[in-house]
């Protein structure tokens, strides 16, 4: 029950999971980042959203600063979705 009450009273998952893009994508304000830091340590969800989005981030920063051609073969989809899924664990 309390977790519930200060879930709603810090900040909805829906802004938070915004906030997530947000901080991605570039800076939010420090306000912002602060409730989305205690967002983040009361729900486990969004907190799962959060390490989804860095991990796809960082796979497809390593893919795409790296000298390969623009279109990928079939191995190097399954070994990118493989990658995925192991770091998601």
């Amino acid at each position: 029950m309390i977790k519930r009450l200060i879930h709603i009273l810090v900040m909805p998952c829906k802004q938070a999971t915004l906030l997530i893009e947000q901080q991605n994508a570039g800076e939010i304000p420090f306000v912002q980042k602060i409730r989305l830091r205690v967002h983040l340590t009361i729900c486990k969800w969004c907190s799962a959203y959060n390490r989804k989005v860095h991990a796809m981030e960082s796979m497809m920063k390593n893919i795409f600063t790296q000298d390969s051609p623009e279109k990928f073969s079939k191995n190097e989809l399954e070994l990118f979705k493989d990658k995925l899924k192991d770091k998601l664990k």
